[in-house]
């Protein structure tokens, strides 16, 4: 029957070997002692464990500091399916397993290791992306509005959506968006957000014509920073005449709405990431183009 030994470092971590019959294997820090100890205590060739007469069996070949089983100093003794080896003052777990067992802890053990250099099945980037759509979806249904967007971008002109919920996404202009330009507009500019809790009653938007055409009654847009630069907003309103936002739902859109500026920090932070990979790895950086809020709204 097969076996494994397990010698335990003090400073260092275990080291495992299988052990198969019909050999014999040297213990040591010699260069031609198949399980090689590097340790002060351990001789050049220190014992012999062999598989003989059916059993396991350890032989002491002279060593300086001895050779112990389970305890007990020993010259040569038979090994029992669990013992404990002590080559110098390093101990070392002995354990008879089947062949199958062994083929069973290799198997996993390669299994560990490619598990340990796979790719995640999602990309960071996209489960950073994934995370926004859920926040974003998270404020609608906690503050009860009816629709949200999270755009992003360098400069008024540029925001593009990086994911909406209740609103079209594609093809995307500020000039044409469904909900309220005006509010948007002074949130990115002013880096201040903008919250109607009753859009006829705000001294700003009461008046805009977009507003009454729209039917918004409600509405709220906080500003997403970055190293204190705008680098977004996040935008939800209401079209529903008794819906207005109370002071718990802006606590809890400007709570959301920290969770959302995180996530967009780590999006631009990956992406950095992304970008030096690719130039470690002499790739092109995504068809020549640098990496831009832009990129995280696809």
């Amino acid at each position: 029957m097969p076996a494994r030994i397990t010698v335990c470092y003090t400073d260092q971590p275990a080291v495992e070997s299988f052990l198969y019959e019909g050999s014999g294997y040297l213990i040591g820090r010699s260069q031609e002692c198949e399980l090689r100890l590097e340790h002060p205590t351990v001789s050049r060739l220190h014992a012999k464990v062999a598989h003989q007469d059916k059993l396991w069996q350890v032989n002491d070949q002279r060593s300086l500091n001895g050779t112990k089983v389970n305890g007990m100093a020993i010259t040569h003794s038979a090994l029992a399916e669990d013992a404990i080896i002590s080559i110098g003052t390093l101990d070392c777990l002995f354990e008879t397993k089947s062949a199958q067992q062994i083929e069973a802890i290799s198997s996993h053990n390669d299994w560990r290791i490619a598990s340990s250099q796979a790719q995640p099945s999602v990309p960071l980037t996209k489960h950073l992306q994934q995370n926004l759509s859920t926040q974003l979806q998270n404020i609608i249904m906690l503050t009860g509005t009816q629709r949200g967007i999270v755009l992003l971008g360098d400069s008024l002109a540029s925001l593009n959506v990086c994911t909406a919920h209740g609103m079209q996404p594609k093809d995307f202009k500020l000039t044409h968006f469904e909900g309220s330009i005006g509010a948007i507009t002074r949130c990115f500019e002013s880096a201040q957000a903008v919250v109607a809790m009753d859009v006829s009653q705000h001294d700003l938007l009461k008046a805009r014509k977009s507003i009454e055409l729209k039917q918004i009654s409600s509405l709220a847009c906080i500003p997403l920073l970055s190293e204190d630069k705008v680098v977004g907003v996040v935008y939800t309103d209401s079209k529903m005449s008794d819906k207005v936002l109370t002071e718990l739902d802006i606590e809890i859109l400007t709570s959301m709405s920290r969770q959302i500026e995180t996530t967009v920090q780590a999006l631009l932070l990956q992406q950095s990431i992304d970008s030096l990979q690719q130039i470690l790895n002499d790739k092109p950086i995504s068809n020549g183009k640098e990496y831009s809020l832009l990129h995280l709204c696809h």
